[in-house]
Parts: C-alpha cells; sequence; structure tokens
C-alpha cells in the first residue's frame, strides 16, 4: 500500500536534516537508485525535494515541512502522490496546516496513502547529528519493510 512517512516535531528539531540524512543514505547504500536529480546537485545545505527510484519502487522526499512554506504554498505532497510515489517521506509540524496537508494528500486522493507518523529525535543536551542519523536510519529499516511487505 502506498505509505506516506511523516516526520514530525516543533520547530528547529531536526526533521529536514532527519530527512536529508535518509536521501543521503539511501542514495550511498543503493547505488543503483535514480534520483530525479543528479546527485552532485542535491544542496544539502538546503531544503530539498525530489524522487528517487529504488527498483521498482518511487520514493518522493520533501524536507521543508514548515507553515507556509513550499509543501504548502506549492503543494509539493500532492505533486509527490501525482508522480505517483509509493513512498512519500516528509517533515510536518506538530499540529496545524502541514499535519492537515498530510491527512488531505493521504485521504482525499483517488489513490490513498495510509500514514506512518515518525517523530525526530532532539534534545537540546545531546548531539542532535547523531540523534538525527539514527532516526534517518530507522526510516530507512520503515521503508525496507514497507517495500518488502512486511508493514
Amino acid at each position: 500500500m502506498k505509505t506516506i512517512i511523516a516526520i514530525y516535531g516543533r520547530k528547529n528539531e531536526g526533521k529536514s536534516e532527519t530527512i536529508k540524512n535518509v536521501c543521503r543514505i539511501l542514495l550511498s547504500n543503493f547505488p543503483n537508485s535514480v534520483p530525479s536529480i543528479p546527485i552532485h546537485e542535491i544542496d544539502y545545505n538546503s531544503d530539498i525535494l525530489l524522487t528517487i527510484k529504488l527498483g521498482s519502487t518511487l520514493i518522493g522526499i520533501e524536507s521543508q515541512g514548515d507553515p507556509n512554506s513550499r509543501m504548502i504554498n506549492d503543494d509539493t505532497i500532492k505533486d509527490l502522490a501525482n508522480q505517483n510515489c509509493d513512498i512519500i517521506v516528509c517533515a510536518t509540524r506538530t499540529g496545524g496546516m502541514t499535519v492537515a496537508k498530510v491527512d488531505n494528500i493521504a485521504f482525499n486522493n483517488n489513490n490513498p496513502y495510509r500514514v506512518i507518523w515518525k517523530s525526530s529525535y532532539f534534545n537540546s543536551g545531546c548531539n542532535n547529528d547523531v540523534l538525527n542519523y539514527i532516526c534517518a536510519e530507522e526510516i530507512i529499516n520503515l521503508i525496507k519493510s514497507i517495500i518488502t511487505t512486511q508493514v
């Protein structure tokens, strides 16, 4: 079943960095994967929006999930759904318009998606780069489980 993995959290708590790590890990661990933009053009210093073809599975990635961001104004999650992505990984806040956007795509699309909500990891006393990477690895495992229909 088509799936949206929505990484939620408050402002500046590592959602985008976690999603960028998901992209890096996918492209590193699966060298035959095909991104929609050439690898050398992905700017990890900014939010990213792309698709990655992994075998027969199309994965959409949107790291911008703030209110009034590209996700809302440009309807990028809907665009990824319209591209027939099997899995969409995106960022949202804990409530409000970003969560409503994910729910709208999941429940009002001709091709409905289930939503798996995953919080980002954050602690002001920890190395958040490490926490973001650990969270990204868990999302990779989730993606693998979805592809192999274990979830």
